[in-house]
């Protein structure tokens, strides 16, 4: 019995020895690669081009909290629903990333563009989705429940010279891809000067289609008239951003676009 006794003792110290030996030397290695870190070897083996695992095409969203999906509950936004509807049309390897940035105006879209990283993602892109703007108008005109309408008239002009060094820019590192681009809605059109909010709104919009008739495969996506006549039952709590819904009826009507698009080896049809 006694033998047994020491024989499980032995055998418990034994591992408690062993074990203390393996943490103080897994402690040992961590602390030397904190003071002392490897160098990067030429063994790494580098990322894939982007374009080859792209070879279907990729959608990249840019632009400011719309294509974020900041207001929607599920966290997709139209940009996640909008992925995940296209995903099951595209067989094979069909990617998406969202570049957009919550609170981004046209003249910080202006620096994002011309990053490296950006460009190589906007290179490799079929299609590009942008919702830009309505920051710029919110925080121009002093907001669009109380408007001063010559500062809205200033940051129009900044926004329409923004926008077109956007497009040029995107333009310039990929000429073939798709873009399209939200117009503005109005979410204070059941306010007192809803009428004067959503004159501005138009102006812009009008801006938006000026510039964008200036490059091919730009699509315009009107946004005004799914939130006009209930803004409250679309839009989130902020009474700024849509909702659910609202993002639903936006990644609605950007799938019926996208899905219009011919695809490669169509031949328009003869009358």
């Amino acid at each position: 019995m006694k033998t047994k006794k020491r024989t499980l003792w032995f055998s418990v110290h034994l591992i408690s020895v062993l074990s203390f030996i393996f943490l103080a030397f897994g402690f040992i290695l961590a602390v030397k690669e904190v003071i002392h870190p490897q160098k990067a070897t030429n063994s790494v083996k580098p990322k894939p081009k982007l374009a080859s695992i792209t070879e279907n095409g990729m959608l990249v969203g840019l632009g400011d909290s719309l294509t974020r999906g900041v207001g929607d509950f599920s966290g997709q936004g139209y940009f996640g629903m909008v992925k995940k509807e296209l995903q099951k049309d595209e067989i094979n390897q069909f990617s998406a990333v969202n570049l957009a940035i919550s609170g981004q105006t046209s003249s910080q879209l202006v620096n994002q563009v011309k990053q490296d990283r950006v460009k190589e993602l906007v290179k490799s892109a079929k299609w590009i989705t942008m919702t830009i703007g309505g920051n710029d108008l919110f925080r121009g005109s002093g907001g669009l429940d109380k408007i001063d309408e010559k500062a809205a008239a200033k940051s129009r002009l900044v926004y329409e010279q923004n926008l077109n060094t956007i497009l040029t820019e995107m333009r310039k590192q990929n000429p073939e891809a798709t873009i399209f681009m939200f117009g503005l809605y109005n979410p204070f059109g059941d306010l007192a000067e809803e009428k004067k909010s959503s004159r501005l709104v138009s102006e812009w919009n009008q801006t938006i289609h000026n510039v964008s008739a200036n490059f091919d495969r730009v699509v315009i996506v009107p946004t005004f008239d799914l939130f006009q006549l209930n803004p409250r039952h679309y839009l989130y709590s902020d009474h700024f951003h849509p909702n659910q819904q609202g993002y639903e009826r936006m990644a609605e009507r950007l799938l019926q676009v996208i899905k219009d698009q011919p695809k490669k080896g169509d031949t328009a049809d003869e009358n």
